[in-house]
């Protein structure tokens, strides 16, 4: 098994994920396979580097936009996750955050063939309506009003926090360990 994260890219000068996501990943791996950086899942990554708040926010929407606006970034989100597909033990777990699930989401259509060895755990997802045969488990936030207003969508766990916590909950991470290992 391979666990991945896909997220926004808050810092385009490295694909490194931040130590509380990382953390994360490595908590749940239980002996399986971690891919330790964001997408797009380059070969080298670069150091991880904090970006101010606002900052990251603003690189997020520009991202987010994109995929939405432009179907040449579809084709090379849609790529990438195929090219995780191809390189992963399967089955393949991705965790995506926030507007993760929008990247995921936009690019289905493309990867969809094939995908059957997929679980998707989104944690505060901002995205629009899924594709046929893409269904996360959803994790909200009681406080996390930027998923409150950005999904839609059935939520099968709710957690106390606010956007930026769940990587940090124990809670949360009790629950995906279970998740987990019945895959």
């Amino acid at each position: 098994m391979t666990l991945a994260w896909l997220s926004g890219t808050s810092d385009p000068a490295t694909s490194a994920l931040a130590p509380e996501e990382l953390r994360l990943l490595q908590a749940l791996a239980q002996g399986r396979c971690v891919i330790g950086n964001n997408f797009p899942w380059p070969a080298e990554v670069g150091a991880f580097r904090p970006t101010p708040m606002l900052l990251a926010s603003a690189r997020n929407g520009v991202q987010f936009w994109r995929v939405r606006l432009s179907r040449r970034y579809r084709r090379f989100v849609a790529g990438r996750v195929r090219q995780l597909l191809d390189r992963s033990e399967p089955p393949l777990t991705i965790i995506t955050g926030s507007q993760g699930l929008e990247l995921l989401r936009l690019a289905w259509p493309a990867v969809g063939p094939g995908t059957g060895e997929v679980a998707v755990i989104a944690l505060g997802p901002v995205a629009g309506r899924l594709p046929s045969g893409l269904r996360p488990f959803v994790v909200q936030a009681s406080g996390d009003w930027v998923s409150r207003f950005g999904w839609r969508g059935p939520v099968d766990l709710v957690s106390c926090g606010g956007h930026l916590d769940y990587v940090r909950s124990p809670e949360i991470v009790e629950q995906l360990r279970g998740r987990v290992a019945g895959r």
